[in-house]
């Protein structure tokens, strides 16, 4: 098994919504979404995100994941998208079951003024794979609850 297998499910392109809720629960913004994975050598997975916020206005982004074999036989995840509105960001990730069992990526982010840890993992419900990402994040001294539901387009 290569490394950047560990991406795999994620191959194709995903379509949905990207909801921000703040501490008390409020929703803060709704995103459409439109995410491409396309997996380009035995570690690299080439990454391309759309995401068209309320008013309209649409940013994209691109980047990559990046899964290599470390000596002890673990795996090392990277991921770096950098966004047309000059935001870069760039996660580590760990692979571990979700309480149900299925594989997840737990990604992590923390730098000043920025904390994320939200994880991903793909699976089929009624005969449609859907991508899911749960999270939060820290900006300054806002929170973000984060959830994310996206269908593969066919």
């Amino acid at each position: 098994m290569r490394p950047v297998d560990v991406f795999s499910t994620l191959d194709g392109i995903w379509e949905g919504d990207f909801v921000g809720y703040d501490s008390t629960g409020r929703e803060l913004y709704r995103i459409k979404a439109r995410h491409s994975y396309r997996t380009v050598d035995g570690e690299r997975q080439e990454a391309r995100i759309e995401d068209t916020m309320p008013d309209g206005t649409v940013i994209t982004g691109q980047g990559y994941n990046i899964a290599k074999q470390e000596a002890d036989g673990s795996l090392s995840l990277l991921c770096v998208i950098e966004k047309s509105d000059g935001d870069r960001v760039e996660h580590r990730g760990t692979v571990s079951k979700a309480p149900d069992g299925v594989l997840q990526i737990v990604w992590h982010t923390d730098v000043p003024g920025r904390l994320e840890v939200f994880r991903e993992l793909v699976r089929r419900v009624g005969g449609r794979w859907i991508y899911t990402i749960d999270g939060f994040g820290r900006y300054g001294d806002s929170v973000t609850v984060m959830a994310g539901r996206y269908a593969k387009v066919e």
